[in-house]
């Protein structure tokens, strides 16, 4: 197994740029979209940039066929654990976010955020945990590592949104962003697999998503 394998070419250097490019260009989109299409356009509208762009980068990046790691993983001891680990985020957010915004919420908000977590859980895993251990394997560095630290400091982006205010303010959200990150990515590394980070991601979101809306668009 390779400790460390270091991109020696400029094509193999090059595939990391947009998941750097990826900060700047997201942070700008948060921030001054909102003011130039209004808050509900521009926030929906960064988060398409987004998706698009984790999707195309992903795609690039991606180097097998990723359809094996959306099946599940073989049933040992460690990896019940790790399972298990991962839907720590569900219930976190199920208590402090969901059970505060449910009675605020309609059958066309609950379809509203199926949609938006399906959509945010699905490319977030594909891209941050799919495609770069698709790309790099059991290279800890560039599988693990660099695109968790990518994905936590992401939500920073999210935090500058402007007009959008989030429950309990940077630290939640972009703290409990790299503690997830830390879980999924960790989970998807060691199994080589997605599914249970991706389970998890959009269950997570659903429940997160719900006082998102309630307390910026409801209250």
């Amino acid at each position: 197994m390779s400790i460390l394998i270091r991109p020696q070419d400029v094509s193999q250097k090059r595939l990391l740029l947009p998941g750097f490019l990826l900060l700047p260009v997201t942070f700008a989109a948060f921030y001054f979209l909102p003011q130039l299409l209004g808050k509900t356009a521009g926030y929906l509208a960064s988060f398409v940039l987004y998706w698009g762009w984790c999707i195309v980068h992903g795609l690039v990046l991606k180097k097998d066929d990723m359809a094996k790691r959306y099946s599940w993983p073989p049933r040992t001891g460690i990896n019940i654990l790790w399972a298990v680990l991962c839907f720590l985020p569900v219930i976190g957010a199920f208590t402090a976010a969901f059970l505060v915004a449910y009675p605020f919420l309609s059958p066309a908000l609950y379809l509203m955020l199926a949609l938006a977590a399906l959509t945010n859980g699905f490319v977030e895993e594909f891209y941050w945990r799919g495609a770069y251990t698709s790309r790099y394997g059991q290279n800890k560095l560039y599988a693990f590592v660099l695109p968790t630290l990518l994905f936590g400091l992401w939500h920073i982006s999210v935090y500058a949104a402007y007009g959008i205010s989030y429950q309990g303010g940077f630290l939640p959200l972009v703290g409990g962003a790299f503690f997830m990150g830390l879980i999924w990515g960790y989970t998807a590394f060691r199994q080589q697999r997605i599914l249970i980070p991706t389970l998890a991601h959009i269950l997570t979101n659903f429940f997160a998503f719900s006082n998102l809306i309630v307390e910026n668009w409801i209250r």
